[in-house]
């Protein structure tokens, strides 16, 4: 097995500015329309692998085979990366998102009707940062309440992650 798709989730952290509030601001429709989708998503794959206590912010692929794990060198490096991004739950779904990585490049047997639960999560890093928990998400340019994981497993799955298409509605909300 190699381990190119970790090494890439892992450089897409990398290149993520997380301390760019201003394209937090400039893309804050898209980036709660994001989380939406990775809620929505992350609530499927709880339920799916009886993971709902861990939901939200979870590694979905230690639900999924225990038996996959982050190479030993790629799992140091993101380790040295993480140390200083805040919060824990943030730090919880970067290492969950390499791991995911690992378990799709490994050819796991995943359930195929569901959708990656990762991609909509990292495009919204990739679109200005990280975000604070507390009575909301606060997505640094605007707020959306958490809600419990059946209302955000029953949500209408947002189809697009294509950027042009983000941009497009961060567009029309300035």
């Amino acid at each position: 097995m190699t381990d190119n798709s970790s090494r890439i989730v892992l450089a897409r952290l990398r290149a993520i500015n997380w301390d760019d509030d201003s394209a937090a601001s400039d893309h804050a429709h898209s980036r709660a329309l994001l989380m939406r989708e990775y809620l929505r998503r992350a609530a499927l794959w709880a339920r799916a692998y009886d993971a709902e206590s861990s939901w939200p912010f979870f590694d979905i692929a230690e639900h999924v085979d225990t038996a996959i794990t982050t190479p030993t060198d790629i799992a140091d490096e993101l380790e040295e990366f993480l140390e200083d991004l805040a919060p824990a739950s943030l730090r919880t779904t970067c290492r969950g998102a390499v791991r995911w990585a690992a378990l799709r490049e490994a050819g796991s047997d995943l359930l195929t009707d569901l959708p990656d639960p990762y991609e909509p999560l990292l495009a919204m890093y990739e679109r200005g940062g990280g975000y604070y928990l507390e009575e909301y998400l606060d997505l640094n340019g605007v707020m959306i309440p958490l809600r419990d994981l059946e209302s955000n497993a029953s949500e209408a799955p947002f189809l697009t992650l294509a950027p042009a298409a983000l941009d497009a509605l961060d567009a029309e909300k300035t």
